[in-house]
C-alpha cells in the first residue's frame, strides 16, 4: 500500500489538486483516503481502481452500440457532453454547491488560478479608481455634457457674425476690405471661445 498525498495522486492522474479534494469531499475515493498524523494520504493503487470505477466521465464512455458491443473511441468522441446551465443570480449557497458539483472536474479552476484571477481584477479595480482619483479618468457623461457645451457655444458664436458684418459688408464694395472684416470677427469669435 503506497501512501501519497493529494498534489502527488493528481499529478499521477493527470488532474488538478482541485479536482481530487471534489473527488475526496464528494465521496469517490472516500475508501482510498488514510488519515496519517493528522494528514489525509490517499492510497495510490486503490485510488486509481476508485477514481476509474466512480468518476462519471468513465461510466459514461462504455456507452453500448447498437449491436450490444461496447461502443468504440470514435463513438465515445461523437457523445455531445452534458452541458449544466449556470443559476440565475443570486442563488442559495447549496443550489451554488450542487451547480458546482455537477461541473466536469476539469472545467473547475484550481485554488492558485482562482485567487490569481481574483488579485488580477482587484487591481485593475485598484487601478481605475487610483486614475479616477487623480483625474485622468473621467466619467463618459461628463465628457458628452462638456462636448455638447462646447460645440453649443461654438454654433452660437458662429451664428452672430452675420448679424454684426452684414451692415458693414452691405456698404462695402471692395473685396479686401470684406475679406479684413471676416476674418477679424472670425478671430474675435475664436478668441473668445478659447479663452472661455
Amino acid at each position: 500500500m503506497a501512501l501519497v498525498r493529494k498534489g502527488e495522486f493528481a499529478k499521477a492522474k493527470g488532474v488538478t489538486p482541485a479536482a481530487v479534494t471534489f473527488a475526496i469531499r464528494s465521496g469517490r475515493l472516500s475508501g482510498a483516503v488514510v488519515t496519517e498524523n493528522g494528514r489525509e494520504m490517499i492510497d495510490l493503487d486503490l485510488g486509481l481502481e476508485l477514481w476509474d470505477r466512480n468518476t462519471a466521465r468513465n461510466n459514461n464512455a462504455k456507452v453500448g452500440s447498437a449491436d450490444g458491443r461496447t461502443a468504440g473511441p470514435a463513438q465515445r468522441r461523437r457523445t455531445p457532453p452534458v452541458a449544466v446551465a449556470a443559476p440565475a443570480a443570486a442563488p442559495p449557497m447549496d443550489q451554488l454547491r450542487a451547480y458546482i458539483e455537477a461541473l466536469p472536474e476539469d472545467s473547475i479552476p484550481d485554488l492558485n488560478e482562482s485567487r490569481a484571477r481574483r488579485e488580477h481584477y482587484q487591481a485593475e479595480k485598484a487601478k481605475l479608481e487610483a486614475l479616477q482619483g487623480r483625474g485622468e479618468l473621467v466619467p463618459v457623461a461628463e465628457v458628452r455634457a462638456e462636448a455638447f457645451n462646447l460645440a453649443r457655444s461654438i454654433r452660437e458664436s458662429m451664428m452672430a457674425i452675420p448679424a454684426r458684418l452684414a451692415p458693414m459688408l452691405a456698404g462695402t464694395a471692395d473685396t479686401r476690405q470684406c475679406h479684413h472684416l471676416l476674418e477679424q470677427e472670425l478671430r474675435i469669435a475664436l478668441r473668445v471661445l478659447s479663452d472661455g
